[in-house]
């Protein structure tokens, strides 16, 4: 018996190990292309992109480890029942489910090594990639813009706003926007219809060169009478091209390994999230208790009773009927300054309203993380759960079919699991449910396959659609 448990443990080992090889490197080469704007072209070392790829590795080998036990569970019990090894072993008495617990051990210490992975090498790889893409962001601004919003270079003084980034290294912008600052206060806006950047390494500067646009400067400032700022508040002039000089001494001195960002959801541990969670409820439960205040205060409502002294000398009628009798200024500037106070307070209210959302939404992120860590292990152990017993049902080896129907289950367990997050973040649904709505879903799959398996039934005909499947082939192919 211990005989056929090593046989099965070492065919799984020969179609798991290769598998997970195969995927890690497929998913890192995915992961590089997704960043590869800002890596290709800026000048960055072997050891730059070394420590990058490294720093995503965490995140690479928990997506991996699932999908190569999935394959790994198709391929070697496929092979086994292809080969007629499964009735074999039938005939010795071994039912799947003991040859399940053969690898059952190794599968519940792949799920332990993946709590503790996700607990502490997740974060710190988390950690260690946000601060990199920072200092090569300070170090690079071609890549610290991000198009569409105000992008801070506080070197220069300036926030840039672009609409479009090209050009081979992304260096060429369209329809830009730059608020410059004296002293910290936004003092003069330029607009240009496009521009680039070009560096100067003789002369340690980055120039932004725009072209075809205007200054539009505040002059309030510069008058000292106030009838002056009345007569010259803003000056505009044209240009037809212009240079920024954006001082590299500073930018050159950025340590690649400076680590100043360290309290992001992703970075954390369970512990740590668990104490960030609390605090953010309570907080936000102040934030709640202090708007509701405020809101009353700005409507002249308090929670003190009236004196019982004060008499009510005029009932509603008569004061409309008042309001109605003064003179046509003094109700218009009543009106509008009542029209004023409507439009202050719908605009409290909205500023309000979106500060309670985002820290909503913060905290739901926190909250979706801290439960994701525990259904990484789940996870190990669903893959298996479905992956024992569909190579079981199809009888089918081969690499191919393993390769289509683990991409099926994974892409499904992928958009699942991103179904969940987002709608958990937004407060659709609860952010513990969100964390756990892939697994739900899957979880009765992994049952209900392991129960066919093990009667011998098959799962809707597999095998008839793989024989139709290549019947279809033969007559493309004629």
């Amino acid at each position: 018996m211990k005989i056929v448990y090593k046989y099965i443990l070492i065919n799984f080992l020969k179609k798991f190990i290769p598998s997970f090889i195969i995927i890690y490197f497929i998913f890192v080469l995915q992961t590089f292309w997704l960043y590869f704007d800002e890596l290709a072209g800026k000048g960055l070392g072997i050891g730059i992109i070394f420590k990058f790829l490294l720093y995503i590795s965490p995140y690479v080998v928990l997506n991996a480890i699932p999908l190569a036990i999935l394959l790994g569970g198709i391929m070697s019990f496929g092979s086994m029942g292809e080969k007629s090894e499964f009735t074999a072993m039938k005939s010795m008495g071994i039912s799947l489910k003991n040859m399940m617990k053969a690898l059952m051990p190794g599968i519940l210490l792949l799920a332990l090594g993946a709590f503790i992975f996700a607990n502490t090498a997740l974060p710190y790889g988390n950690f260690k990639f946000s601060n990199l893409r920072r200092n090569i962001k300070r170090k690079m601004p071609s890549v610290a813009i991000t198009e569409g919003i105000f992008n801070d270079f506080t070197p220069a003084g300036i926030n840039i706003h672009v609409q479009k980034k090209y050009g081979p290294n992304n260096n060429k912008l369209k329809e830009i926007i730059i608020h410059q600052k004296v002293n910290g206060i936004p003092d003069k806006v330029i607009i240009a219809k496009n521009g680039l950047f070009r560096s100067d390494p003789q002369n340690q500067l980055i120039q932004l060169i725009l072209y075809n646009g205007a200054f539009y400067e505040d002059l309030t400032r510069q008058q000292k009478k106030a009838s002056d700022r009345k007569k010259f508040p803003a000056m505009k002039t044209a240009f037809k091209k212009h240079v920024i000089n954006i001082d590299l001494s500073s930018l050159n001195k950025v340590n690649m390994d400076e680590t100043s960002i360290s309290s992001a959801y992703h970075m954390l541990d369970v512990i740590d999230l668990k104490k960030e969670i609390d605090t953010l409820k309570k907080k936000n439960y102040r934030n709640k208790q202090v708007f509701t205040q405020e809101l009353l205060r700005r409507n002249f409502i308090t929670k003190k009773k009236p004196s019982p002294k004060l008499e009510v000398k005029k009932d509603l009628s008569q004061i409309l009927k008042d309001t109605l009798l003064m003179p046509t200024e003094k109700l218009a500037s009543l009106y509008s300054r009542a029209l004023h106070k409507a439009e202050g307070m719908k605009q409290f209210v909205k500023r309000k309203a979106d500060y309670l959302k985002n820290q909503k939404i913060r905290t739901n992120k926190y909250i979706h993380t801290f439960s994701e860590k525990f259904t990484y292990p789940v996870m190990v152990i669903i893959m298996f759960l479905v992956g024992i017993p569909l190579g079981a049902i199809i009888k089918k080896g081969g690499f191919g079919i393993s390769i289509v129907l683990g991409i099926i289950i994974f892409v499904t367990y992928y958009i699942l699991s991103m179904l969940g997050k987002n709608a958990a973040e937004e407060g659709a649904i609860p952010p513990y449910l969100g964390a756990w709505f892939a697994t739900a879903i899957l979880l009765p799959l992994g049952l209900f396959l392991t129960y066919r398996a093990h009667k011998d039934a098959e799962f809707i005909k597999v095998n008839n659609l793989i024989d139709m499947i290549k019947k279809l082939g033969k007559k493309a192919k004629k």
